[in-house]
């Protein structure tokens, strides 16, 4: 059982450095063929998508994926269509909300009414694709799960290709190609789901409430997850324009490269962690506060290791026109650390299925970031927005960490015992 899931692990791991790795792969291509203004359209459209995505879809790809276990208790193919309805719906109310709201909108995101539905088409589009991956995953399937992930992640960077070069769409053609990539894959999904007989053209009225009754105490918690990544570049976008917002948002995808490493470690971890949740002694309980004490200051040095790598090579990554984003990404880097380290808190209400707990951190982060990224982006610029992010992800940290006393007490306070028990867990010494 520990083999499978340490394999599972692995390979999902592989699967998220792929396809996570896109946007970091388009970098040195998009920056050379783009000015900033048009590379802010395209970051000012991936905001529109992640702030669109709490409503979109409703969460029904987690909803099947945790039904499938009760798959012999009703009638499961209905309830995968009426998941499947539920995600079209849901975006198709999104989109028309997000139209009617564009025109007042629209000289803070400057992006053409299109592109609000289209945002709304993309979330519902990934939606369908999770829930056919979903049930993958809790049917134990690991390799078509992630071969689906890594397949759109290579269409999405063959269509991007094609729109902004061949087709000569500029900052468009990125993201027609993106939305052109997840709709097909969506329709693929879809396809599959039926011809494998897991779905069926039936709804039911009782199955729709129960997935509205799922998805939707989740808004909340994913708007404010949302904001957490978005709120200090929405803070460049309406305060300093498109194109500071196009190097700004650079410097983010340059320290993707710490959240893509940190996710992948993190989920290749994670079967440990529960593990030693799992088996509620004093011991492992220390060796788990070991392992998060001793996570911060490694996550710190790996992020700066990656920074100075990343600066070394900074004019083979970014254009001429790019440059300021090497030394800028520095905080998003360390804000990656912070954001790994805190996964570990976060599998605490996770575990102990408190997750109302972990919605409160979120949300007193989120308010936090909506004060703290534009005070600081109006008083310093491009380098107070960036330090907003790195005090944001801290922040959230701080807040899972502080609830994490009350959900599931931990020896927090013995933290040099702590690592002692886990260096002897390590090395047998």
């Amino acid at each position: 059982m520990k083999k499978d899931l340490l394999r599972a692990g692995a390979i999902y791991a592989a699967a998220n450095v792929i396809s996570a790795g896109v946007p970091f792969l388009l970098l040195p291509i998009l920056t050379r063929a783009l000015s900033p203004a048009d590379y802010g359209e395209v970051i000012n459209f991936t905001l529109l998508v992640t702030l669109s995505s709490s409503l979109c879809g409703l969460s029904v790809h987690a909803a099947v994926s945790v039904k499938w276990f009760e798959r012999h208790q009703r009638d499961f193919p209905r309830l995968v269509g009426s998941a499947l309805l539920v995600a079209v719906l849901s975006t198709l109310v999104c989109g028309a909300a997000l139209v009617a709201v564009s025109d007042v909108l629209r000289t803070r995101l400057e992006l053409a009414t299109p592109f609000w539905f289209m945002a709304a088409a993309q979330n519902g589009a990934t939606t369908l694709v999770g829930v056919r991956a979903g049930l993958w995953q809790s049917q134990g399937r690991p390799l078509p799960a992630a071969a689906m992930q890594v397949a759109a992640a290579a269409m999405n960077m063959t269509l991007s290709l094609i729109g902004v070069f061949a087709l000569e769409m500029g900052g468009e053609g990125r993201i027609y190609g993106s939305v052109s990539a997840s709709v097909v894959c969506a329709a693929a999904a879809a396809w599959l789901l039926f011809h494998m007989g897991e779905a069926r053209w039936s709804a039911d009225r009782t199955d729709v409430k129960e997935l509205a009754r799922f998805g939707l105490p989740l808004v909340p918690h994913a708007f404010a997850g949302a904001l957490l990544v978005t709120a200090d570049r929405f803070s460049v976008s309406t305060i300093l324009g498109p194109e500071a917002l196009g190097v700004y948002g650079t410097a983010a995808q340059i320290g993707m490269a710490m959240s893509v490493l940190g996710d992948a470690l993190v989920k290749a971890a994670s079967p440990w962690m529960y593990a030693q949740m799992a088996s509620r002694t004093p011991r492992a309980s220390l060796r788990m506060v070991g392992a998060t004490y001793a996570l911060i200051p490694a996550w710190l040095l790996i992020a700066l290791a990656l920074w100075m790598a990343i600066r070394a090579a900074g004019s083979l990554i970014v254009g001429p026109r790019y440059v300021d984003a090497i030394d800028l990404s520095l905080w998003f880097f360390l804000g990656g650390a912070m954001s790994a380290s805190s996964t570990s808190i976060a599998g605490l209400f996770f575990f102990t299925s408190k997750t109302e707990w972990l919605s409160v951190a979120t949300m007193v982060a989120a308010l936090f970031a909506l004060v703290c990224a534009p005070a600081l982006t109006r008083a310093f610029g491009v380098q107070g927005a960036a330090v907003s992010f790195f005090a944001i992800q801290m922040c959230a940290l701080v807040a899972g960490w502080a609830l994490s006393l009350w959900v599931q007490p931990m020896p927090w306070r013995r933290p040099k015992l702590a690592l002692r028990v886990l260096r002897r867990a390590w090395t047998g010494k």
